[in-house]
Order: structure tokens, then C-alpha cells, then sequence
């Protein structure tokens, strides 16, 4: 499985890098290449080749031993996945949203569906009344339910809406059950499996919390739906979900403070630094929707790019990816033996902060219609940053664990 998340960790180099090319064209210009192109490679690449390629494999790492089992299915499946991750980047940023790239996009879909299948067949079944097991299942749930927003677009081309908003509604159902429902959910297992190893682990906290978070997932969905004027039953769902999860915090923290002796003590510095900063941008994503229950808010926090583009950084950098590298980390997958790994978590976690200040700057100079010329520059300067630590850590993976005296251990 190791050579596996070597690819994980190239990929994310990759992503970097069109990211890097994506600040570029901004600022200076680039013909080759059209700008709405090259940004639905790296979504599209961002979403299946880094975070959905290695959250399938830590959880089929962490929860079965189905990879051990069924060797050849599972190297035949993530060699289909890579041929169908780096056709999309070829295929959207060569002719964007055509034939081809809808085609591959789709063949990503289908292979969702039977990642899905394998994995929740492969999962124990003494081990499903823990709550992480369930938190995995309601991710695999989500993860299936987001691609209706997919299939939902070529519905409404056929059925010729004249509303845009049924548009932007389909891609935010993608979104929301992609970001908010089978990342965070996958995530969220890994978590609360560490936390399921503690002598003083109150799964009574722990079962309320998954609750919440699953009967909430659907309704914030509401959230992100652009309506000219908003009916008042869906305020007022809205207002019921955001309060709900902001009290799921309480139940989330507490398990935190309970448990962070006896789970997290004997971690590394950096592992313990990047763990609290991706649980730290879980819960500022949490408080987020909460203060945009206002519908003066909500239309500030929908209706202008940059806020968007940096909360769903905030999502995907912050929390997400920081966790799951610190966790690679944690289970020696990037050995900390080297000084090369800590180096390049530091600089990469430097990048997503320098990057989620300076979307943080460029999000409120928009609502207030404020021009700042040098923003783009400096988060085009930034991305070499993020592209400088994906290339050291994956450089650190693809060394082979040692334990000679010469390697000294980074220490922050």
C-alpha cells in the first residue's frame, strides 16, 4: 500500500503546482491555456487525485484488511483511479467542459460508487456499533449523494431552466455533500478512532456528536441554495441546523479535552501543532455557519468569489488536508526520522495559513468593493510555498524508513 500513497503524495504535488499556474494566469498572461479550463482540472483533480485518493486508502487501511486480501482488485483499482485523475487534468484543461471530460468525470463517479460498496462490504461487522464505524458509513453515504448534483446539470441543460439558480444550486449540492458530507465525516472517523483508544473515551459524547452532525449534514444543504428571496420554513430550518451544529461543538471539545492526555501526549510536536490547527479550522468552519444564519450574511458569504473560494480552502487546506497529513505523520507513512518531513509540513501548513489570510483579506475588501492590486501577486508568490512542501514530503515518502544515527529528528 506504500507505493500507493506515494501517489497520494505526488498528486499532491501536481495540485500545487496547477494551482501555482492557476496565480500565474491571474497576474501575468498565460494563452495556451484558458482560465475556467485549467480551474476545472485542478477542482476536478483537487477532489479525486489528493483528498478522495488518500482518504480511500487510510480508511481501508484503518478499517479492514481488505487491501491484504484483495491485493490485485485494489492495485487494479487505484491504477483505473490514476488514469481517470490525471485524464481529467488533460482532457478539462484542454477542451474544459466537453465530451471527453464528461465522460472521464463520470467514469470518477462510477468508481465512487464502487469504492463505496467494496468498502462498506469490507468493514467488520463486530465493528459497527462503534461510532467511528458509523461515521465512516455516513461518509460513504454522503460520498453517493453528492454525485446527484453531477447528474442533475445535464437534466436541467435538457430541461432548459431559465433560472441560473438551478445551476449553481446542482453544483452546491456537489459541494456541500462532498465538503460538508464525505470529507468531514471520513475525517472525522479517523478522529474519533484515536480518541475510541483512550481509557477515558465517553462514546455517550461521542454518539451524540455523530448524531447531530448526521441528521444536520442534509438540512445545511439549505445554506448554500441561492433563492431571489428566501421562503420562511427554510430560515427556519436553517436556524434549527446552524444552532444544533454549533452545540455539536460542546460534545466535539469535550471529547478533546478528556482525551488529549492519553491520545496525543506522546505525539511528535509538529504531529500535535497540525492536528490542533486542522481541529482549530473544523471549528471556525462550524462557528462560520452559524453567524451566516442572517440572510444579509448568508448572501455576503454566497454571493462574492473570494469569500467562497476561501472557505472552501478553509475546508479543504485547513482542515481536511493539514489533518490527514499530520496523520500520515502520525503513522509513520512520511517518516519524522527525517528532518525533510517536518520541514515540509512546516512550510506547507505556513502556505495554507499565509493563503487563508490573504483570501480572508481579499474576501472583505470584495464585500466592500475595495480594489488591492498586490493580493493577487502575493497569493501567486504564496503558492510557491505550498508547491515547495508538497515536493518535500513527497521527496520524505519515497525514502525508505532507516534508522541510522546520521539522520537527526526535527524538533520544533
Amino acid at each position: 500500500m506504500k507505493k500507493w500513497y506515494k501517489v497520494a503524495l505526488l498528486n499532491l504535488v501536481v495540485l500545487a503546482v496547477l494551482g501555482l499556474l492557476l496565480r500565474y494566469k491571474i497576474n501575468f498572461p498565460l494563452p495556451l491555456m484558458k482560465q475556467e479550463n485549467l480551474l476545472h482540472a485542478h477542482s476536478h483533480f483537487a477532489f479525486n487525485g489528493w483528498i478522495s485518493f488518500l482518504l480511500e486508502l487510510l480508511l481501508l487501511n484503518d478499517y479492514t484488511n481488505d487491501f491484504k486480501k484483495s491485493t490485485t482488485f485494489w492495485d487494479r483499482f487505484f491504477i483505473a483511479s490514476t488514469i481517470v485523475n490525471y485524464g481529467m487534468i488533460i482532457s478539462f484543461a484542454w477542451v474544459g467542459y466537453a465530451g471527453i471530460s464528461i465522460v472521464i468525470s463520470t467514469i470518477a463517479l462510477l468508481l465512487s460508487y464502487v469504492f463505496a460498496y467494496k468498502l462498506y462490504k469490507a468493514l467488520p461487522k463486530e465493528g459497527h456499533k462503534k461510532v467511528s464505524v458509523q461515521f465512516v458509513k455516513a461518509s460513504l453515504f454522503f460520498l453517493v449523494l453528492s454525485s446527484l448534483g453531477p447528474f442533475a446539470l445535464p437534466v436541467i441543460t435538457a430541461l432548459k431552466a431559465p433560472d441560473q439558480y438551478w445551476f449553481h444550486n446542482a453544483l452546491y449540492f456537489f459541494l456541500h455533500f462532498q465538503y460538508n458530507g464525505w470529507f468531514t465525516f471520513a475525517v472525522l472517523s479517523l478522529l474519533i478512532k484515536k480518541l475510541e483508544r483512550s481509557a477515558l473515551y465517553n462514546v455517550k459524547y461521542a454518539r451524540i456528536f455523530f448524531r447531530i452532525l448526521v441528521v444536520t449534514c442534509i438540512p445545511t444543504y439549505f445554506f448554500t441554495t441561492l433563492w431571489h428571496h428566501r421562503p420562511l420554513f427554510v430560515t427556519i430550518i436553517i436556524i434549527v441546523t446552524a444552532t444544533l451544529q454549533f452545540s455539536s461543538l460542546y460534545f466535539l471539545l469535550k471529547l478533546l479535552y478528556q482525551n488529549t492526555k492519553t491520545v496525543y501526549s506522546n505525539l511528535p510536536a509538529i504531529c500535535r501543532w497540525l492536528y490542533s490547527f486542522a481541529i482549530g479550522a473544523y471549528v471556525l468552519k462550524v462557528m462560520l455557519q452559524f453567524f451566516a444564519v442572517h440572510p444579509q450574511v448568508a448572501q455576503f458569504a454566497f454571493g462574492f468569489r473570494p469569500v467562497i473560494i476561501g472557505y472552501l480552502h478553509l475546508i479543504f487546506l485547513a482542515f481536511v488536508s493539514m489533518y490527514l497529513l499530520s496523520l500520515m505523520a502520525d503513522k509513520k507513512i512520511i517518516s519524522l526520522d527525517y528532518n525533510l518531513t517536518s520541514v515540509g509540513l512546516t512550510i506547507f501548513a505556513a502556505g495554507v495559513i499565509l493563503n487563508e489570510i490573504l483570501l480572508a483579506i481579499q474576501g472583505v475588501a470584495a464585500i466592500y468593493y475595495l480594489y488591492l492590486p498586490h493580493l493577487n501577486l502575493l497569493l501567486f508568490i504564496n503558492t510557491f510555498t505550498l508547491v515547495t512542501g508538497a515536493i518535500l514530503l513527497f521527496i520524505a515518502v519515497t525514502r525508505p524508513v532507516t534508522h541510522s544515527k546520521t539522520i537527526l529528528k526535527y524538533q520544533l
